[in-house]
Protein backbone atom coordinates (compact mmCIF):
# COMPACT_ATOMS: atom_id res chain seq x y z
CA UNK A 1 0.00 0.00 0.00
CA UNK A 2 3.11 2.22 0.91
CA UNK A 3 4.57 2.27 -2.43
CA UNK A 4 1.23 2.47 -4.25
CA UNK A 5 0.72 6.04 -2.43
CA UNK A 6 4.09 6.59 -3.08
CA UNK A 7 3.60 5.84 -6.93
CA UNK A 8 0.54 8.12 -6.99
CA UNK A 9 1.89 10.88 -5.20
CA UNK A 10 4.83 10.90 -7.80
CA UNK A 11 2.94 11.13 -10.71
CA UNK A 12 0.59 13.70 -9.66
CA UNK A 13 3.13 15.59 -8.57
CA UNK A 14 5.01 15.58 -12.09
CA UNK A 15 1.72 17.17 -13.34
CA UNK A 16 2.00 21.15 -14.16
CA UNK A 17 -0.02 22.86 -11.37
CA UNK A 18 -1.10 26.47 -11.21
CA UNK A 19 0.18 27.84 -7.92
CA UNK A 20 -1.62 31.54 -7.30
CA UNK A 21 0.69 34.19 -5.64
CA UNK A 22 -0.41 36.10 -2.92
CA UNK A 23 -2.97 38.31 -3.84
CA UNK A 24 -2.30 41.53 -1.77
CA UNK A 25 2.10 41.11 -2.13
CA UNK A 26 2.14 43.38 -5.40
CA UNK A 27 -0.74 45.83 -5.08
CA UNK A 28 0.77 49.34 -3.53
CA UNK A 29 0.00 50.10 0.21
CA UNK A 30 -3.05 52.99 0.16
CA UNK A 31 -2.23 55.89 2.38
CA UNK A 32 -4.23 55.73 5.78
CA UNK A 33 -4.71 58.20 8.54
CA UNK A 34 -4.12 57.57 11.83
CA UNK A 35 -5.73 60.20 14.91
CA UNK A 36 -5.25 60.37 18.71
CA UNK A 37 -7.48 58.70 20.66
CA UNK A 38 -10.38 61.79 22.39
CA UNK A 39 -12.72 62.01 24.55
CA UNK A 40 -13.72 62.86 28.38
CA UNK A 41 -12.06 59.28 30.62
CA UNK A 42 -15.05 58.70 32.97
CA UNK A 43 -13.65 55.56 34.75
CA UNK A 44 -10.78 53.55 34.69
CA UNK A 45 -10.36 50.13 36.93
CA UNK A 46 -7.03 49.37 37.08
CA UNK A 47 -6.31 47.23 40.34
CA UNK A 48 -7.03 44.02 38.25
CA UNK A 49 -7.31 42.31 35.36
CA UNK A 50 -10.45 43.04 33.91
CA UNK A 51 -11.88 41.94 30.31
CA UNK A 52 -14.46 41.50 28.32
CA UNK A 53 -16.39 44.48 28.66
CA UNK A 54 -20.49 44.85 27.64
CA UNK A 55 -22.46 47.56 27.74
CA UNK A 56 -26.23 47.30 28.37
CA UNK A 57 -28.80 47.98 25.67
CA UNK A 58 -29.76 51.45 27.63
CA UNK A 59 -26.20 51.96 28.25
CA UNK A 60 -27.43 52.35 31.67
CA UNK A 61 -24.99 49.39 32.66
CA UNK A 62 -21.33 47.64 31.77
CA UNK A 63 -20.40 44.12 32.40
CA UNK A 64 -17.30 42.65 32.70
CA UNK A 65 -15.04 40.06 34.22
CA UNK A 66 -12.14 40.02 36.59
CA UNK A 67 -10.13 37.64 36.55
CA UNK A 68 -8.74 36.45 39.65
CA UNK A 69 -5.56 33.39 40.05
CA UNK A 70 -5.94 31.01 43.47
CA UNK A 71 -2.92 29.48 43.62
CA UNK A 72 -2.30 27.85 40.02
CA UNK A 73 -5.93 28.13 39.35
CA UNK A 74 -7.81 30.65 37.17
CA UNK A 75 -11.21 31.57 38.53
CA UNK A 76 -13.01 34.61 37.59
CA UNK A 77 -15.54 36.69 38.92
CA UNK A 78 -18.43 38.86 37.17
CA UNK A 79 -19.56 42.62 37.95
CA UNK A 80 -21.30 45.33 36.72
CA UNK A 81 -20.80 48.89 36.72
CA UNK A 82 -23.64 51.53 37.14
CA UNK A 83 -22.75 54.13 34.46
CA UNK A 84 -25.02 56.60 36.50
CA UNK A 85 -23.71 56.17 40.02
CA UNK A 86 -20.13 54.60 39.10
CA UNK A 87 -20.97 52.04 41.62
CA UNK A 88 -19.96 48.44 40.79
CA UNK A 89 -21.76 45.45 41.82
CA UNK A 90 -20.37 41.64 42.39
CA UNK A 91 -22.71 39.84 40.84
CA UNK A 92 -20.25 36.34 41.03
CA UNK A 93 -17.16 36.48 43.11
CA UNK A 94 -14.45 34.03 42.87
CA UNK A 95 -15.15 31.31 45.16
CA UNK A 96 -18.84 30.90 44.00
CA UNK A 97 -17.05 30.42 40.07
CA UNK A 98 -14.72 27.80 41.76
CA UNK A 99 -18.36 25.06 41.67
CA UNK A 100 -18.23 25.80 37.67
CA UNK A 101 -14.30 25.02 37.39
CA UNK A 102 -12.94 21.50 35.98
CA UNK A 103 -9.32 23.07 34.81
CA UNK A 104 -10.29 26.94 35.23
CA UNK A 105 -13.46 28.93 35.14
CA UNK A 106 -13.41 31.48 32.98
CA UNK A 107 -16.28 34.02 30.71
CA UNK A 108 -16.72 33.03 27.27
CA UNK A 109 -19.34 35.46 26.82
CA UNK A 110 -22.33 38.04 27.49
CA UNK A 111 -25.23 38.40 26.10
CA UNK A 112 -28.10 41.13 27.47
CA UNK A 113 -31.37 39.37 27.19
CA UNK A 114 -32.97 42.93 28.25
CA UNK A 115 -32.20 46.27 29.94
CA UNK A 116 -30.83 44.95 33.40
CA UNK A 117 -30.68 40.90 32.65
CA UNK A 118 -27.32 39.80 31.66
CA UNK A 119 -26.51 36.39 30.17
CA UNK A 120 -22.95 35.25 31.01
CA UNK A 121 -21.59 31.87 29.49
CA UNK A 122 -19.15 30.36 32.16
CA UNK A 123 -16.51 27.53 30.94
CA UNK A 124 -15.15 25.08 33.33
CA UNK A 125 -11.39 25.21 31.11
CA UNK A 126 -12.67 21.79 29.31
CA UNK A 127 -15.77 20.62 27.10
CA UNK A 128 -18.59 21.74 29.48
CA UNK A 129 -19.61 25.05 31.48
CA UNK A 130 -22.78 26.93 33.11
CA UNK A 131 -24.85 29.51 31.41
CA UNK A 132 -25.74 32.00 34.73
CA UNK A 133 -28.72 34.40 34.26
CA UNK A 134 -28.39 37.76 36.37
CA UNK A 135 -31.11 40.47 37.56
CA UNK A 136 -28.49 43.11 37.28
CA UNK A 137 -30.45 45.76 38.97
CA UNK A 138 -31.13 43.76 41.77
CA UNK A 139 -27.93 41.93 41.56
CA UNK A 140 -28.74 38.47 42.04
CA UNK A 141 -28.36 35.05 40.13
CA UNK A 142 -32.04 34.13 38.79
CA UNK A 143 -30.93 31.46 36.41
CA UNK A 144 -28.72 28.68 35.58
CA UNK A 145 -28.40 26.12 32.82
CA UNK A 146 -25.41 23.90 31.98
CA UNK A 147 -23.86 23.58 28.13
CA UNK A 148 -21.66 21.47 26.70
CA UNK A 149 -18.82 22.82 24.06
CA UNK A 150 -19.50 19.06 22.22
CA UNK A 151 -23.50 19.73 21.58
CA UNK A 152 -23.30 23.08 20.62
CA UNK A 153 -20.26 22.16 17.68
CA UNK A 154 -22.45 19.38 16.19
CA UNK A 155 -24.81 20.63 13.85
CA UNK A 156 -23.34 24.25 13.59
CA UNK A 157 -24.30 25.04 10.44
CA UNK A 158 -27.71 26.00 9.78
CA UNK A 159 -29.42 23.93 6.90
CA UNK A 160 -29.92 25.91 3.42
CA UNK A 161 -33.43 27.57 2.15
CA UNK A 162 -34.73 26.39 -1.56
CA UNK A 163 -33.84 30.28 -2.42
CA UNK A 164 -30.28 29.76 -1.93
CA UNK A 165 -30.14 26.72 -3.44
CA UNK A 166 -31.81 27.73 -6.45
CA UNK A 167 -30.04 31.01 -6.38
CA UNK A 168 -26.52 29.48 -6.24
CA UNK A 169 -26.85 25.95 -8.59
CA UNK A 170 -23.03 26.11 -9.46
CA UNK A 171 -22.59 25.49 -6.18
CA UNK A 172 -22.29 21.56 -4.37
CA UNK A 173 -25.48 22.43 -1.14
CA UNK A 174 -22.69 20.79 1.20
CA UNK A 175 -20.00 23.65 -0.06
CA UNK A 176 -22.88 26.27 -0.31
CA UNK A 177 -23.76 25.80 3.50
CA UNK A 178 -19.99 25.54 4.67
CA UNK A 179 -19.52 29.05 3.01
CA UNK A 180 -22.59 30.53 4.54
CA UNK A 181 -22.31 29.40 7.89
CA UNK A 182 -18.63 31.15 8.06
CA UNK A 183 -19.00 33.85 5.67
CA UNK A 184 -20.36 37.24 6.20
CA UNK A 185 -23.48 39.20 5.81
CA UNK A 186 -23.00 42.48 3.97
CA UNK A 187 -26.50 43.24 3.37
CA UNK A 188 -30.40 41.55 2.76
CA UNK A 189 -29.32 38.22 1.01
CA UNK A 190 -25.53 39.52 0.67
CA UNK A 191 -22.84 37.63 1.85
CA UNK A 192 -19.11 37.13 1.28
CA UNK A 193 -17.57 33.86 1.51
CA UNK A 194 -15.09 31.25 0.69
CA UNK A 195 -16.03 27.90 -0.07
CA UNK A 196 -13.30 25.65 2.38
CA UNK A 197 -14.69 22.59 0.86
CA UNK A 198 -13.67 19.73 -0.43
CA UNK A 199 -12.67 19.87 -4.09
CA UNK A 200 -13.63 23.08 -4.42
CA UNK A 201 -11.59 26.73 -5.01
CA UNK A 202 -10.73 28.99 -2.02
CA UNK A 203 -11.22 31.98 -3.77
CA UNK A 204 -13.11 34.91 -2.25
CA UNK A 205 -16.85 35.78 -3.52
CA UNK A 206 -19.94 38.00 -3.36
CA UNK A 207 -22.87 36.17 -3.33
CA UNK A 208 -26.61 38.02 -4.12
CA UNK A 209 -29.44 35.66 -3.20
CA UNK A 210 -31.73 37.87 -4.83
CA UNK A 211 -30.23 38.29 -7.96
CA UNK A 212 -28.77 35.02 -7.98
CA UNK A 213 -25.63 36.59 -8.59
CA UNK A 214 -21.87 35.01 -8.15
CA UNK A 215 -18.95 37.60 -8.21
CA UNK A 216 -15.40 36.54 -7.70
CA UNK A 217 -13.37 39.38 -5.93
CA UNK A 218 -9.97 37.81 -5.25
CA UNK A 219 -7.97 35.15 -6.28
CA UNK A 220 -6.60 33.20 -3.54
CA UNK A 221 -4.50 30.18 -2.53
CA UNK A 222 -5.69 26.57 -2.28
CA UNK A 223 -3.58 26.37 0.86
CA UNK A 224 -5.14 29.70 2.38
CA UNK A 225 -7.92 28.17 3.45
CA UNK A 226 -10.11 30.07 6.27
CA UNK A 227 -8.43 32.89 5.01
CA UNK A 228 -11.29 35.42 5.24
CA UNK A 229 -11.80 36.62 8.59
CA UNK A 230 -14.29 39.57 7.94
CA UNK A 231 -16.04 41.59 5.55
CA UNK A 232 -18.30 44.33 5.88
CA UNK A 233 -20.11 46.64 3.62
CA UNK A 234 -19.34 50.68 3.77
CA UNK A 235 -21.43 52.90 0.60
CA UNK A 236 -20.20 50.72 -2.45
CA UNK A 237 -16.84 49.44 -0.88
CA UNK A 238 -16.76 46.14 0.57
CA UNK A 239 -13.90 45.89 3.49
CA UNK A 240 -11.69 42.76 3.39
CA UNK A 241 -9.93 41.56 6.49
CA UNK A 242 -7.48 38.48 4.99
CA UNK A 243 -4.98 36.20 6.98
CA UNK A 244 -2.69 33.80 6.41
CA UNK A 245 0.36 33.06 8.12
CA UNK A 246 2.14 36.01 9.93
CA UNK A 247 0.01 38.39 8.06
CA UNK A 248 -2.74 40.13 7.68
CA UNK A 249 -4.46 42.31 5.51
CA UNK A 250 -7.15 44.86 4.87
CA UNK A 251 -8.28 45.80 1.75
CA UNK A 252 -10.69 47.71 -0.09
CA UNK A 253 -13.07 46.13 -3.06
CA UNK A 254 -14.84 48.16 -5.29
CA UNK A 255 -16.08 47.64 -8.93
CA UNK A 256 -13.75 45.62 -9.71
CA UNK A 257 -10.70 47.08 -8.27
CA UNK A 258 -9.07 45.88 -5.68
CA UNK A 259 -6.80 48.03 -2.75
CA UNK A 260 -4.51 47.43 0.06
CA UNK A 261 -5.32 49.47 2.58
CA UNK A 262 -3.60 47.87 6.00
CA UNK A 263 -1.04 45.17 6.64
CA UNK A 264 0.40 43.99 10.17
CA UNK A 265 1.52 41.12 11.89
CA UNK A 266 -1.36 38.54 13.70
CA UNK A 267 -0.75 36.10 16.17
CA UNK A 268 -2.92 33.18 14.82
CA UNK A 269 -4.28 33.69 11.50
CA UNK A 270 -7.17 31.63 11.90
CA UNK A 271 -8.35 33.38 15.06
CA UNK A 272 -7.46 36.78 13.43
CA UNK A 273 -11.26 38.18 13.35
CA UNK A 274 -12.86 41.46 12.66
CA UNK A 275 -15.97 42.81 14.39
CA UNK A 276 -18.33 46.18 13.43
CA UNK A 277 -18.22 47.83 16.68
CA UNK A 278 -20.79 50.59 15.72
CA UNK A 279 -22.15 51.71 12.22
CA UNK A 280 -24.30 55.15 10.63
CA UNK A 281 -24.80 55.98 7.20
CA UNK A 282 -21.22 55.29 5.14
CA UNK A 283 -19.06 55.21 8.34
CA UNK A 284 -18.03 52.40 10.55
CA UNK A 285 -15.60 51.64 13.58
CA UNK A 286 -14.81 48.47 13.70
CA UNK A 287 -11.75 46.62 15.95
CA UNK A 288 -9.28 44.00 14.53
CA UNK A 289 -8.32 41.63 16.57
CA UNK A 290 -4.69 39.66 16.04
CA UNK A 291 -4.73 36.13 17.72
CA UNK A 292 -6.61 34.29 19.88
CA UNK A 293 -8.25 35.08 23.59
CA UNK A 294 -5.40 33.41 25.72
CA UNK A 295 -2.42 35.31 24.05
CA UNK A 296 -0.86 37.92 25.22
CA UNK A 297 -2.33 40.17 21.37
CA UNK A 298 -2.72 43.70 20.52
CA UNK A 299 -6.02 44.52 18.62
CA UNK A 300 -6.77 47.48 16.86
CA UNK A 301 -9.38 49.82 16.65
CA UNK A 302 -10.51 51.64 12.97
CA UNK A 303 -12.38 54.29 11.49
CA UNK A 304 -13.56 53.78 7.91
CA UNK A 305 -15.63 56.23 5.25
CA UNK A 306 -15.75 57.25 2.12
CA UNK A 307 -12.57 59.67 2.60
CA UNK A 308 -10.79 56.26 3.58
CA UNK A 309 -9.49 54.11 6.74
CA UNK A 310 -8.61 55.95 10.09
CA UNK A 311 -6.50 54.06 12.83
CA UNK A 312 -7.28 55.24 15.94
CA UNK A 313 -3.83 55.33 18.31
CA UNK A 314 -4.73 54.19 21.39
CA UNK A 315 -2.04 55.38 24.59
CA UNK A 316 -2.02 51.29 25.60
CA UNK A 317 -2.26 48.34 23.34
CA UNK A 318 -5.80 46.97 23.52
CA UNK A 319 -6.99 44.11 24.37
CA UNK A 320 -10.68 44.05 24.23
CA UNK A 321 -13.30 46.89 23.40
CA UNK A 322 -17.00 47.25 23.46
CA UNK A 323 -19.15 50.61 22.08
CA UNK A 324 -22.42 51.20 23.23
CA UNK A 325 -25.85 50.90 21.18
CA UNK A 326 -25.25 55.33 20.30
CA UNK A 327 -21.64 55.30 19.78
CA UNK A 328 -20.92 57.74 22.07
CA UNK A 329 -19.14 55.65 25.08
CA UNK A 330 -16.82 53.04 24.30
CA UNK A 331 -15.12 50.82 26.89
CA UNK A 332 -11.53 49.38 26.17
CA UNK A 333 -9.46 46.49 28.33
CA UNK A 334 -5.54 47.66 27.92
CA UNK A 335 -3.09 45.97 28.82
CA UNK A 336 -1.10 47.39 31.51
CA UNK A 337 2.22 45.33 32.11
CA UNK A 338 0.37 41.47 32.32
CA UNK A 339 -2.62 42.38 33.27
CA UNK A 340 -5.46 44.41 31.58
CA UNK A 341 -7.32 47.52 32.87
CA UNK A 342 -10.89 48.71 32.07
CA UNK A 343 -10.76 52.22 30.47
CA UNK A 344 -14.52 53.77 29.75
CA UNK A 345 -14.64 56.70 27.87
CA UNK A 346 -16.15 59.42 25.35
CA UNK A 347 -16.01 58.29 21.76
CA UNK A 348 -15.35 61.28 20.01
CA UNK A 349 -13.64 59.81 17.09
CA UNK A 350 -16.97 58.50 15.92
CA UNK A 351 -19.32 62.11 16.22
Amino acid sequence: MRRWVRSVFLAVSAWPVLVLANPFSTLPLTPSGEIPASGKILLTLQDGDYVLPHFSPDSRYLAFAHVVLQGATELTEIQALNLKTLEVKMLLDAKASLEFAIYKSFVSGFAWTDRSTLKAGISDGDVNGVNLLFDVAAGKLIGKKPFSLADDASGKEEGLTAEQTAAFPSIPPPALANALANGFKVGQMKYIVQKNYWKQDNHIWYLDTERKQISKLVDIPDVWIYSLRGAFASGNAIILLVAYGPDAWLARHTGSKLELLYRFPVKNYQQTSLRVEHARGERVLFQVSTGPDYEKRENFLFVYDKSGLKKIRETAPIYDMDVDSEGKLVCLSQWSGKQRKLVVRELKEFR
